[in-house]
């Protein structure tokens, strides 16, 4: 039976109502990580086999989407919550060693080993994100076409001052200082910094789910990562269909770039929904078209030129594809259309006019990737955690986001054959 999709079909927050107990179970009918067991225990051949490979995956997990910030806490939830321990595979008839009953939770250097050893397995790991965003795309009405870029600063709590004395792993030895500078109502700025890492990532702008990510030093800047992402896009073969699928990007003015968006159009044909920096200068109000009696200003808004200080806002008639130009008429007479071609100023010219409703309707779409970035922080405690170093930073990033989607998979997969059985 071919698959049912509707766009009714998937809600974020239907998920976050679920208790703990039921997402992970969810999460294991569900998830499909086989090669990276065997690589694991490949890896491990006939070393000391106290806790199993899957079972130590399967508390990586449950850590994951119980919400921990430390292995010390997820221990302690381990060490009372005996439905937890069941459901991971840790029981108490296996762990005997010599007559005497071993501990059923596994130690924190097992952890800190497990976790070293599946920083090895990045191939394997992102495998197992691609086939699950996959399923998205071909179960999810229009996931993909609408997409939302932001970038999301990954704080360290390590003191920036200790990299240089202490060599171990306890200090943060990748970390950068990046400062992001905000315009405030009244024209002054406001700086804020950060020390960390930032997550570039690419979500899909209806649910709210990820499409592509990377971690990077924070001061790595968010056009030269959206770039790197496009380019990678496009080039891999096995990640070409996102590219192929995506109609609209939408980004924050951080992303604001004329040469970006002509580039998005052109190689991609994506039309970019990106907010505007105010660069020019305050005197500077309006620029006039070369021989048309038309103005426009930083804010995308197109007016007839009446007379001398005088203008007169026009009427949007939308995109001229085989001109590659917006078209415009006057707002009372509506007879003669004005073109105006988008490399006037690809910045402040797209292929969705800025001073149309659409625009405004698909950049009010961006704020799903804030809410995204509020899970990572709220749901698995981006905002307060104990991890060090890049690699690290970046498999718990890929981690959660395999843990979001497979239990999305399952919650989809839940709904298509409540509605199959509804259809028979």
């Amino acid at each position: 039976m071919n698959n049912i999709s509707q766009i009714s079909i998937f809600d974020y927050r239907e998920i976050e109502n679920l208790g703990d107990l039921e997402r992970l179970k969810i999460f294991f009918e569900n998830i499909d990580d086989n090669k990276l067991c065997e690589k694991l225990e490949k890896e491990r051949k006939n070393g000391r086999n106290d806790y199993p490979v899957r079972t130590m995956l399967n508390l990586i997990y449950a850590m994951k989407i119980f919400g921990h910030r430390s292995v010390e806490s997820f221990r302690r939830e381990l060490s009372r919550n005996s439905q937890l321990r069941i459901a991971c595979g840790l029981s108490e008839g296996k762990y005997k060693y010599c007559g005497d009953r071993r501990h059923l939770v596994p130690p924190a250097r097992v952890f800190t080993g497990f976790l070293n050893k599946l920083k090895g397995c990045k191939e394997e790991i992102e495998e197992i994100f691609e086939e699950l965003v996959r399923f998205m795309y071909e179960n999810l009405e229009g996931f993909g076409e609408d997409c939302a870029v932001d970038g999301k600063y990954l704080d360290t709590y390590a003191n920036p001052f200790q990299k240089d004395r202490c060599k171990d792993n306890r200090a943060e030895h990748d970390a950068t200082n990046s400062c992001k500078t905000y315009e405030m109502k009244d024209g002054s700025k406001k700086k804020e910094w950060h020390y960390g890492f930032r997550a570039h990532i690419i979500c899909d702008a209806k649910y709210g789910l990820p499409i592509k990510s990377k971690v990077t030093p924070a001061n790595n800047s968010e056009q030269t990562e959206l770039d790197n992402m496009l380019n990678e896009m496009s080039e891999n073969e096995e990640e070409k269909y996102k590219i192929d699928k995506m109609k609209n990007l939408m980004g924050d003015a951080g992303y604001d770039n004329g040469k970006r968006n002509k580039r998005l159009k052109e190689e991609y044909n994506i039309n970019p929904v990106i907010d505007i920096k105010h660069i020019w200068d305050k005197e500077e109000a309006y620029k006039e078209i070369e021989n048309q009696p038309i103005a426009y200003n930083e804010d995308g808004e197109v007016y007839y030129i009446v007379d001398l200080n005088k203008y007169e806002k026009m009427k949007y008639l939308g995109y001229d594809k085989a001109n590659n130009s917006l078209r415009y008429t006057r707002a009372n007479t509506g007879r003669k259309i004005y073109r105006i071609p988008l490399e006037t100023d690809y910045r402040i010219f797209t292929p969705i006019a800025r001073d149309s409703k659409k625009f405004k309707t698909k950049y009010k779409m961006r704020t799903e990737v804030e809410r995204l970035n509020g899970r990572i922080d709220r749901d698995y405690m981006f905002n307060d955690h104990f991890i060090r170093g890049q690699k690290k930073m970046e498999l718990m990033l890929n981690l959660t986001f395999i843990v979001m989607l497979t239990i999305a998979k399952g919650h989809i997969k839940s709904k298509q054959k409540n509605i199959r059985s509804l259809v028979a």
